[in-house]
């Protein structure tokens, strides 16, 4: 038996991104921030990691309407790919296989929950 399964609760970092692969496969990208909260000594820090989240197919039309802040549940698998990249190198441009790690969306649901604002923050 084989499972790859990844669920995820945080908030979005942006506005979801809709485009369409060459052969006009729609696709939806957004990232998803979560963030560990520890304690340091006598000091709370948090550690935020960013996920890069993909949609394809049905579920593209639900995610095209997420937006920077919006608190989601989302359920899905874990995908490993490379692509070509150029970097600089210091004998010069150099072609690289770039990987990229990304959840492939399955599900996706809205939390009512909104991020919380500083009390000194101007309304």
């Amino acid at each position: 038996m084989y499972m790859n399964r990844v669920t995820l609760v945080g908030f979005t970092g942006a506005e979801a991104k809709h485009t369409s692969t060459q052969g006009g496969k729609e696709i939806t990208r957004f990232s998803l921030a979560t963030t560990k909260r520890y304690k340091s000594g006598n000091d709370w820090k948090d550690n935020t990691q960013w996920h890069d989240c993909v949609v394809y197919n049905a579920s593209v039309k639900a995610a095209e309407s997420i937006q920077k802040g919006d608190h989601l549940l989302i359920e899905g698998e874990l995908q490993y790919r490379e692509y070509d990249r150029t970097v600089e190198t210091a004998e010069g441009p150099a072609n690289v296989q770039w990987p990229k790690t990304e959840i492939v969306v399955h599900s996706i649901v809205r939390l009512d929950r909104q991020i919380k604002q500083d009390k000194g923050a101007a309304a």
